[in-house]
């Protein structure tokens, strides 16, 4: 007669093995998630735009690209301050007719989206590196 070996199950045997590794593959996941928590709850948090924060007066350095600027305002005396805003215009789409009457401005940042429409006019910050 031929022996039919039985189904798995629950309650079927496992071997020192199977259950060595997945002991350690629960071990690794709770590893990568508790990291993934570290990280967001104490990891950097200075690359967060500050663009829509931003009035006349305040200075910035791009943290981003040109291509997708994030803002991080600092102080205009900061050696890091690259720009100054000129103006600020939350009605503003297109930023060529937003700034083109605002004297001195060499570039701008716009920010179009849900709940986030805005222009900002700047130049290049005078004070930086100054105390």
């Amino acid at each position: 007669m031929s022996h039919i070996p039985p189904l798995g199950g629950q309650n079927a045997p496992h071997s020192s093995a199977e259950i060595r590794r997945n002991r350690l593959i629960l071990l690794g996941l709770v590893l990568v998630l508790g990291g993934m928590v570290a990280l967001w709850a104490f990891g950097p948090h200075d690359t967060k735009d500050q663009s829509g924060t931003l009035k006349a007066g305040d200075c910035f350095q791009n943290i981003g690209t040109d291509k997708e600027a994030k803002t991080k305002k600092l102080d205009c005396t900061d050696p890091h301050a690259d720009y100054k805003v000129l103006k600020m215009n939350k009605d503003a789409v297109v930023d060529t007719l937003a700034c083109s009457d605002v004297p001195g401005t060499t570039g701008s940042l716009t920010e179009s989206g849900p709940g986030k429409w805005f222009v900002v006019c700047f130049k290049n910050n005078d004070e930086k590196g100054r105390k």
